[in-house]
């Protein structure tokens, strides 16, 4: 007998209006949920604190994701001003919140010192941007999460160290020690020693009227008008100095190195890179003694000098005017120019 053969979908059949329906709602309300955990609202807030002092003061901040900007006004008194922000899935409970900063900042009091902090043990997502204003007699130790800090016109000394955030200090009247992972340092007008560290952040700095140390990842640092002996390193970051007269020490692996300056009589200027060039700028009235090896690259001179010792394809021993100074650069297959 012949039989009748039936394929899958004649077997299903035609989906029935019910179980159309069914599915719509059910894709109605996925779209909604979707809709909903792709956006929190936003709570807002606000707060002020003054707090009277005697004599220098010492500010301790610790912040989140929030910025921080510090700046000087009158002895005497400290005042704090925070803007709240919390984000939350349930406006009413990110309010709640916000209010609770309100009535209960995170600023605190003992005598002469001032700590300020973040959110706390808030679970919501709360950050919290400052503005405070000290005696310009403050040292200052900050530590911040993403946010940016910046901070102007105390003593000091100062101390900062950020994650993602930058660090911008100026008019600084003591010893700055800065540490920023991926975000950049800009300093300037420091009268004290500087020591400062990035990953892969870019170093800047100008006036530095001390001593200073540097150390970079893979960021750049670019140092104007040093003041007194500096001293860099980076990994693959480039370095370049202008207005460079006290003693001089550099390392770089694949980063390449640019300096422009003077070297005063008894200073000495040292500079080693591995894969990196090297370019001296010098005015026509310099006086040091100039030593150069590149294992494969070539070194030139611009400048007029005078040989001393054999020529050699990758090695310059000469003397630039009375030859005073020292100065060394040695590098592996990067290039080096003397103009």
């Amino acid at each position: 007998m012949p039989t009748n053969t039936m394929t899958n979908s004649q077997q299903r059949g035609p989906l029935a209006p019910k179980a159309f329906a069914t599915l719509a709602a059910s894709a109605a309300l996925a779209s909604l949920l979707l809709a909903g955990c792709s956006s929190r609202s936003t709570a807002e807030g606000t707060f002020d604190k003054t707090f009277t002092v005697d004599g220098p003061i010492h500010l301790e901040l610790t912040s989140g994701s929030g910025d921080a900007h510090v700046t000087t006004g009158p002895a005497g008194q400290v005042t704090i001003h925070g803007e709240i922000q919390v984000k939350s899935w349930s406006e009413e409970s990110g309010q709640r919140v916000a209010h609770e900063i309100e009535s209960n900042p995170p600023v605190s009091q003992e005598g002469n010192l001032i700590r300020v902090s973040g959110a706390g043990q808030h679970p919501h997502d709360v950050s919290i941007d400052y503005s405070i204003v000290v005696p310009a007699e403050a040292e200052v130790r900050a530590t911040t999460g993403s946010g940016d800090l910046e901070v102007d016109g105390v003593k000091g000394p100062a101390t900062f160290t950020s994650g993602s955030g930058g660090i911008t200090a100026s008019n600084i009247g003591g010893d700055v020690q800065a540490v920023a992972g991926s975000g950049a340092i800009e300093l300037s007008n420091i009268q004290g020693q500087v020591q400062a560290t990035a990953g892969s952040g870019d170093v800047t700095l100008t006036s530095v009227h001390g001593e200073t140390r540097l150390h970079t990842g893979s960021g750049d640092q670019e140092i104007n008008t040093p003041g007194d002996a500096l001293e860099c390193s980076t990994g693959s970051g480039d370095v370049t100095v202008k207005g460079a007269s006290a003693d001089l020490r550099v390392r770089t692996s694949s980063g390449d190195v640019t300096v422009d300056g003077n070297p005063g009589a008894t200073n000495y200027w040292d500079i080693h890179t591995s894969s990196g060039d090297v370019v001296l700028q010098v005015p026509a009235d310099a006086s040091f003694r100039f030593y150069a090896r590149s294992s494969s690259s070539d070194i030139d001179a611009d400048i007029p000098i005078v040989m001393e010792g054999t020529a050699m394809k990758h090695e310059l021993r000469a003397r630039i005017g009375d030859g005073k100074a020292r100065v060394e650069v040695q590098t592996s297959s990067g290039s080096i120019s003397l103009k």
